[in-house]
């Protein structure tokens, strides 16, 4: 019976070798010690000593990638842009009322108020927890304010495509969650940039002509550099053509003539543009250019810019981007967790050969 013992045991370490992957996920730590460093928008830094167990989601962007990364438990209160008949995120639909405070600089006692209520209920550590909130310059004394108390604030004001997924990943690390969206966010860009050098799309002259256009109080403005929908354009590989290295700002006001002369095959239209995108296109007067209104939530909800790099993309190269965003590939803990059970199960095979090989040099098969 010795040899069926011998088997059991290398069985045993089998299974115990393919359950436990070498590589770990979901160790969402900044640095090795298991605290966590966050710098806001501010740039004011945010030292903390474990996960939040709560968070307060004063902006729909928070509360949207608290959704995607599956912490909205997390939050105890939102600001009223985060209910639903205002944000449209499914799982506000059903939210209790109290749940919500409208967030402005003019509601600022009403805000520290229900704060440190939250604290007096004995719902909120201020050691630990944490306010996810917008970083406008006019919500600057807000923030001051409830720091004066001791809670502790991050501020995201992200202007760019790596700026939100930067936000993700900081979100993800607060709360203790793996780093699945913004990895995912990450892949998807890599996905489009690798696959237009693969087709061999590189230079100016074979990308899309597009460009970013914003309208409202009658005033024209094209996309220049610094914002997430004109990153869209040339993540998505698209040719900026009014981009203007002469320009300082962001955006720059022009009439309706200048887009006929840039002559882009696309328009990207601001999703906060009032009218439809047949409406933009009846001003420009040439429907041979394309426009297409952009959903308002890809720059304002941080996980749904992946939407949106992956929309424009589709858009602008159907032969190459369609249907729905590529999966990542199996990650390396589930890849080490193949390989060692592979090694597992040769580990038990070889044992078996050698005990029947021994036994049967002593004759007692």
């Amino acid at each position: 019976m010795q040899y069926q013992k011998v088997i059991a045991l290398m069985a045993v370490i089998a299974l115990l070798t393919i359950a436990i992957p070498v590589t770990a996920r979901g160790d969402s730590t900044v640095n090795d010690t298991g605290g966590i460093s966050i710098t806001d928008s501010r740039g004011i830094i945010t030292n903390l000593s474990q996960p939040a167990t709560h968070v307060a989601s004063f902006g729909a962007f928070a509360t949207n990638t608290l959704v995607d990364i599956g912490f909205l438990d997390s939050a105890v209160i939102f600001d009223a842009g985060s209910e639903y008949n205002r944000s449209a995120i499914p799982e506000m639909m059903n939210m209790s009322a109290d749940k919500f405070i409208m967030v402005s600089s003019s509601n600022k006692d009403a805000i520290i108020q229900t704060m440190l209520d939250l604290v007096d209920e004995g719902i909120w550590n201020n050691n630990t927890d944490v306010i996810f909130g917008y970083g406008y310059a006019s919500y600057g004394a807000m923030w001051a304010d409830l720091e004066a108390y001791g809670f502790n604030v991050i501020t995201f004001y992200p202007s760019s495509y790596d700026g939100i997924v930067q936000v993700v990943e900081d979100i993800e690390n607060v709360v203790g969650a793996d780093h699945g969206v913004s990895d995912d966010m990450t892949y998807t860009k890599t996905y489009i940039a690798e696959t237009l050098v693969e087709k061999g799309i590189i230079n100016s002259s074979q990308k899309v002509r597009t460009l970013y256009a914003s309208y409202s109080s009658n005033t024209l403005k094209l996309g220049n550099d610094g914002s997430v929908t004109v990153d869209f354009i040339n993540y998505a590989g698209g040719y900026n053509v009014a981009e203007d290295p002469s320009k300082s700002t962001p955006t720059y006001s022009v009439d309706f003539s200048a887009i006929i002369q840039l002559n882009p095959d696309h328009v990207l239209l601001d999703g906060y543009y009032s009218g439809t995108a047949e409406d933009f296109s009846a001003l420009i007067g040439d429907s041979s250019i394309n426009v297409y209104k952009l959903n308002k939530s890809w720059n304002s909800y941080c996980p749904d810019a992946t939407e949106g790099l992956w929309t424009v993309a589709c858009l602008l190269y159907p032969d190459y981007f369609v249907g729905d965003i590529p999966a990542r590939t199996v990650d390396d803990s589930n890849d080490n967790t193949l390989l060692y059970g592979a090694v597992g199960i040769l580990v038990v095979v070889g044992a078996v050969a050698v005990v029947f090989a021994t036994r049967k040099r002593e004759g007692k098969d």
